[in-house]
Formats: structure tokens, C-alpha cells, sequence
């Protein structure tokens, strides 16, 4: 079969779906068989021979469709492929098709004046609820107000006198609670000794701390500069031991000396006991 019979010399031409399916039953074949020999998806073969292009993908793949199953049919693929784009050309513009543009009737539509009433009669509902809600929610509010008004003779509230005033809190002294820690703000020499014993010799750097042993009896510090050297006794900062930027020699680490530093002026010093007397501003370390 060679396909002339489907394009008549006169009268119209029959659409492409509907030639491709006469070929096919012409020729004994299933459109299961045309799917498998072709590779088109089952769905597109029935879209096309029912000429619902709808469902097709883009035009570009249908052509190819078109022609692949006129090859296989021995029909002629430029014709019908041509024929084809004709067709969905035509479906297109049927579909796009606007509607005409019909007026609204007048008689449905309401007058302006009527429009103008129904927003303005919206706009003094809401005002009215707004204020009846601000109203309702505090009337203890409002009463209270008028009743202090309505009052004058209402005696004034009892101010307290200067001398009820409770005194100042008096800070507590600090008191020796906690390990004494030695840190560093900026490198610097530390040696830490008790009696013959050296506990620590060498360099502190910023964010180093060296714990003075609890079993310590007495401990003594020698720091090339105290005022780069950090000293706590527990939570409590004590203050640099001896010139800034001098060398403080054989400084007392006990916690008691430690806080007595912080006495403040006139205060009679805490006992020695058997601790040495702290010599600071020494020429050199030892």
C-alpha cells in the first residue's frame, strides 16, 4: 500500500490521525505492535489517531512522530507531516479564541449614591465597634479614675521619713576562701617557692595560671613585673604587689597576707605569724 488512496485529488483532505489508523488496519497491525515497533509511547499513538492533539508534546517531537509512523507505513511523512502541523495550527487558534465582550446590564448594577451608603454606613460600624471593644476592656480602669477624681478629701499616701531610710550595707570584708592562683596579663618572669622548694620557675604567658599548692606552708612569690602578674584568692582579685613594672621579691602567697592587702587604709594589719616579711623592689631574680 502506498498511501495514494488517502489523499483524494478532490474534496478535502482526511485528517492525518485518521489516515495513519486505516493504514495500520490495513495492513493487519495493532496499535500495540505500531508502539512497539515505532518506540512512541502507546498514549501518543491513540491521542494522534483520535487527532486530540491536546496531549501531544511539543510540535517539534509530534512531527516526528508523524514521520516515523508514515515510514512505517509506507506513507508519504513530508505530506502528512506538513498536514499534521496544519492541524495543530488550526486546533491552537481555536482554542485562543477570546470571547466577546458583553456590557453589564445597568439595570443589575447598583446607583453610585446607594454604593456611597452602604461604604460610609461600614466605616461608622467599624468606629462604633472599635469603641465600644475600648470600652469594655477596661472599666475598672475608668472607675477607679473617676472615683479618684470624685474624691479631694482622700488622704495622701504616708511618705517615709529621712531617718526610717535603712543604712547603707557595709561590704563584708573578704575573706580567705578558695585556691590562690597566679595569672599572667602580659609575659613575665614568676618563681614560686616554699621554704627550699621551688614550685614554679619560668615565663607566664597571657591566659596561663599556676595553683599555689593547698599543702603550701609558706609560700613565696617573686615576679619581675606586678603589674603584669595576676593574683587571686578564689573569686577575689588582689591588687599588684609592688611597683608595676619593678621587680617584687619573696611576696607572701598565703591567703591571709594576700587579703590584708586589701584592708583598707588606717586598718591594723593581720598578724604575721612565722610568715617573712615581703621585700619587694629587688634588684634581680634568684
Amino acid at each position: 500500500m502506498n498511501g495514494e488512496d488517502d489523499f483524494p485529488a478532490n474534496g478535502p483532505l482526511r485528517p492525518v490521525g485518521e489516515q495513519l489508523r486505516s493504514a495500520r488496519e490495513a495492513q493487519g497491525l495493532t496499535i500495540e505492535e505500531m508502539a512497539a515497533a515505532t518506540s512512541i509511547p502507546l498514549r501518543h499513538l491513540r491521542t494522534i489517531e483520535a487527532g486530540e492533539y491536546e496531549g501531544l508534546p511539543a510540535a517539534t517531537y509530534s512531527v516526528g512522530f508523524i514521520k516515523t509512523l508514515a515510514r512505517r507505513l509506507n506513507l508519504d511523512g513530508t505530506q502528512l507531516a506538513a498536514q499534521f502541523r496544519s492541524e495543530i495550527g488550526r486546533t491552537k487558534t481555536e482554542h485562543t479564541q477570546t470571547l466577546p465582550y458583553e456590557p453589564a446590564d445597568p439595570r443589575r448594577t447598583p446607583p453610585v449614591g446607594l454604593a456611597i451608603l452602604g461604604l460610609v454606613a461600614a466605616i461608622v460600624l467599624a468606629l462604633g465597634y472599635l469603641y465600644w471593644r475600648g470600652s469594655a476592656e477596661q472599666p475598672a480602669q475608668i472607675a477607679a479614675a473617676t472615683s479618684d477624681l470624685s474624691s479631694p478629701s482622700a488622704p495622701a499616701a504616708a511618705q517615709p521619713s529621712p531617718s526610717a531610710a535603712a543604712p547603707a550595707p557595709v561590704a563584708a570584708a573578704p575573706t580567705a576562701d578558695g585556691p590562690v592562683v597566679i595569672g599572667a596579663t602580659q609575659d613575665v618572669w614568676v618563681k614560686v617557692a616554699d621554704g627550699g622548694k621551688t614550685l614554679f620557675l619560668g615565663m607566664l604567658h597571657p591566659g596561663d595560671r599556676f595553683q599555689v599548692p593547698a599543702d603550701a606552708v609558706a609560700p613565696l612569690l617573686t615576679t619581675g613585673r606586678p603589674g603584669a602578674t595576676s593574683i587571686l584568692v578564689g573569686q577575689t582579685t588582689i591588687p599588684p604587689v609592688g611597683d608595676p613594672d619593678r621587680m617584687a621579691k619573696n611576696v607572701s602567697l598565703k591567703a591571709s597576707d594576700l587579703l590584708a592587702r586589701m584592708a583598707p587604709a588606717g586598718a591594723a594589719p593581720p598578724p604575721a605569724g612565722n610568715a617573712p616579711a615581703p621585700v619587694e623592689n629587688a634588684a634581680g631574680p634568684v
